[in-house]
C-alpha cells in the first residue's frame, strides 16, 4: 500500500516550485498541487530528503519542517519564541513566558540579583 506524503508549503508557490524541482531532479515523482501543496507517492521519500533540501539551497536558517501528522510536512519560516513573549531557561532549555523565566531559574540555583 502506498502512502502519499503531503508537503505544505503554506501557499508559498515560489517555494513549492523549486522543492518540486529539487525533488524530481533527486528522482522523485512528486505533484504540485495549487496553494503550494506537493503531493508524492514515493516511498523512498522522507523528511530527511527535505531537510537536504534546505541544507542545500541554505533555506535552513530561514524555514523548519514540522510534522504535522504521519504524512503531511509542512515547510513553514522560523519564528523566535521571543516574539510570543517566551523564554528559553538557560540551564535546562525549559520554555516558558518571561516574567515567569526568573522563578524557574531560581530553581536551579540561580540567584540573580
Amino acid at each position: 500500500m502506498k502512502q502519499t506524503l503531503i508537503i505544505d508549503c503554506a501557499f508559498d508557490e515560489k517555494l513549492a516550485n523549486e522543492i518540486t524541482k529539487y525533488l524530481t531532479n533527486q528522482g522523485f515523482s512528486v505533484i504540485l498541487e495549487k496553494d503550494g501543496i506537493i503531493t508524492a507517492d514515493d516511498k523512498k521519500l522522507t523528511k530527511d530528503d527535505l531537510e537536504l533540501f534546505l541544507k542545500r539551497t541554505g533555506k535552513i536558517k530561514e524555514l523548519q519542517l514540522i510534522l504535522s501528522d504521519s504524512d503531511t510536512v509542512i515547510v513553514a519560516a522560523k519564528v523566535m519564541i521571543e516574539h510570543f513573549g517566551l523564554a528559553r531557561c538557560t540551564i535546562c532549555g525549559f520554555v516558558t513566558y518571561q516574567e515567569d523565566l526568573f522563578a524557574h531559574e531560581r530553581a536551579h540555583g540561580i540567584y540573580l540579583a
